[in-house]
């Protein structure tokens, strides 16, 4: 499942390390210092000028996707690799609702300059922003790519490719952290919203893309997952279940299990909503097990429970629900010298799999698209391989 937290202590909270945030500290009008791009042929976000000072968003529509209806039975089919000229060694990454996908190298705690960039349908990869120091997480809808640092959360029109939206990041310590995801961002229901990760807490903050008020704090709670209308799920203090909903309503559901084994298991994780379900994940605590379950993301009543690793990345997309998996963590995704180092699988609630496609070295599986990013040994880089 995406956004594995390191082990930790349970102290009566607990929190998920969530990674899909982003960055910036001000739009440079050059950027001589970054690297060299191609240029996309329609981009939809792009760097524009100096930034204005005004956080008043322009609402647009959302641009038309030109990819290739997805393929919502059998086996995808993985598209060409489109180089992303950039090497890390970890990655962040993001697609828009209408195929625009972002990614950037995830240094949160850089102090130089970062570059993150766009590949809109299959053209190539270009510019979308500079950004002055290093980039924690990233976020877009039909208006805006969302860029947070540890100290900023940036929105820039995807249109003009000016900043129109500047606010302040809530505390982030990083001190002792080995976890660059303490920091998650998701652009849903209309908002942003913002999730910090502090010791075991996580606290989930909104943005109003609209508005100069700074982030309103909405939820604390023992980890979270976002749903794509704005609903947040996570589990409250006394270790169940719980959502709340854009209109602000809150149901609590099930019990999650908070009991540590002192090998790191015996604690469960909220991971991610895809498929209308809530995945819930248990690490073994010893060695890559662990037990998964599933929640309606409606009713929060349990679905099923299933056996995985704890390497597996759930991802909702256009395709359903799919999983990014090792070689070797299934037999149709075999761990042979010849064959592909990891698959994407279809997935259900229940945890079956089927229709694997080797993808290559893939590091990050997103959606809606769906697409992987997969590292590229031929270059040290990256490339965006589309899935349909």
């Amino acid at each position: 499942m995406p956004g594995k937290p390191c082990p930790r202590v349970q102290l009566g909270f607990r929190a998920v390390a969530a990674a899909l945030a982003a960055v910036a500290a001000l739009v440079l009008a050059s950027c001589s210092s970054g690297p060299t791009t191609p240029q996309a042929a329609t981009t939809t976000t792009h760097h524009g000028g100096a930034a204005p000072t005004s956080t008043t968003t322009t609402t647009t529509a959302t641009p038309a996707s030109t990819l290739p209806p997805v393929s919502t039975t059998g086996p995808l089919q993985p598209g060409s690799p489109i180089p992303l000229p950039f090497s890390a060694d970890r990655v962040t990454a993001v697609e828009s609702p209408d195929g625009a996908v972002f990614a950037a190298a995830q240094d949160p705690t850089s102090p130089s300059p970062s570059v993150a960039w766009v590949v809109d349908a299959n053209g190539p990869a270009a510019i979308a922003e500079h950004v002055p120091t290093g980039i924690a997480a990233l976020a877009a809808d039909g208006t805006n790519f969302y860029v947070a640092t540890y100290s900023t959360v940036y929105a820039y029109n995807r249109t003009s490719g000016n900043q129109d939206g500047q606010w302040n990041m809530p505390a982030v310590n990083a001190a002792n952290s080995s976890n660059n995801d303490l920091v998650a961002l998701a652009a849903a229901g209309g908002g942003v919203l913002v999730s910090v990760t502090q010791g075991n807490v996580v606290s989930v903050y909104r943005i109003d893309p609209a508005s100069s008020a700074g982030p309103r704090l909405l939820v604390h709670g023992l980890g979270d997952a976002i749903g794509s209308d704005g609903s947040i799920y996570y589990e409250s203090a006394g270790h169940q279940l719980s959502v709340r909903r854009p209109d602000g309503s809150v149901a609590t559901g099930p019990a999650l299990a908070a009991t540590p084994n002192g090998l790191g298991g015996g604690v469960q994780y909220i991971d991610v909503v895809a498929g209308g379900a809530v995945w819930v994940s248990e690490p073994a605590g010893q060695g890559l097990d662990a037990a998964f379950t599933t929640y309606d993301a409606t009713t929060l009543r349990l679905i099923g429970t299933y056996s995985g690793t704890v390497t597996s990345s759930v991802v909702d997309s256009a395709a359903g629900p799919l999983v990014l998996e090792p070689a070797g963590a299934n037999a149709a995704c075999p761990s042979a010298a010849q064959t592909p180092t990891s698959c994407v699988f279809r997935i259900d609630q229940h945890g079956a799999v089927g229709d694997a496609v080797g993808v290559g070295s893939a590091v990050v599986l997103i959606g809606p698209g769906p697409a992987v990013i997969v590292s590229d040994t031929s270059t040290g880089q990256f490339d965006l391989v589309r899935l349909s």
